[in-house]
């Protein structure tokens, strides 16, 4: 299982076919754009321009909407669309795992310190799916094109690659998570609908989880 919450993301700036000086500075933010996906094609040749990608990731960031996760899928050999998406929590999105498949699933994670005073926050994670049935060339191609998504979409705090329904147990997700968390810990974990962990619970079994 691999994890990590990075501080920032290096991202390789390649060089652009020059173009006149009139139309660069014409269209500065067009220019950005250009360069953004040459960048994300020279890293990872994968094809994530789909703009529903892009909405309903503003929708699982927003923490006023209900949707808690979705799944990206392949839709070809380098490029992904949005599979399916739900209100139900990590239950509901690991049941989408498949074990012939890479995906990419995305979880709204909620945080609650429940002291004198509550306070909540939430995490969006990233989970990395590759099934134990997915053959040894297609799994060479996940660490460059998983690469890229990430640095199409941007603010995701979590991630975690997986290959069986283990590695997403709730349990096993929330010791995760503390381990890579900073100084100031939660005492509950929200993973969905009837979806918490008390870290109070895990007590000296932590380790077991992880």
């Amino acid at each position: 299982v691999i994890i990590g919450f990075p501080s920032s993301i290096s991202r390789i700036s390649p060089q652009i076919p020059s173009q006149h000086p009139s139309s660069r500075l014409a269209n500065p933010s067009a220019q950005l754009q250009h360069q953004r996906i040459y960048c994300n094609t020279i890293m990872s040749n994968l094809d994530c321009s789909d703009p529903a990608i892009q909405e309903i990731w503003e929708q699982l960031a927003d923490p006023k909407q209900e949707l808690n996760w979705f799944v990206l899928n392949y839709d070809g050999p380098a490029k992904v669309k949005v599979m399916s998406s739900g209100t139900g929590g990590l239950k509901e999105l690991a049941e989408e795992f498949q074990d012939d498949q890479v995906m990419f699933g995305f979880l709204k994670v909620g945080a609650e310190d429940r002291k004198a005073v509550t306070s909540s926050r939430q995490k969006t994670c990233m989970i990395t799916w590759i099934g134990e049935g997915v053959g040894i060339m297609k799994k060479a191609k996940v660490g460059p094109q998983r690469q890229g998504l990430i640095n199409e979409i941007q603010g995701i705090q979590f991630y975690l690659q997986a290959s069986e329904k283990a590695d997403v147990d709730m349990m096993h997700l929330a010791s995760e998570i503390l381990r890579s968390g900073g100084a100031h810990k939660p005492t509950h974990y929200i993973f969905g609908p009837d979806q918490e962990v008390a870290l109070a619970d895990m007590g000296s079994n932590f380790k077991s989880y992880v």
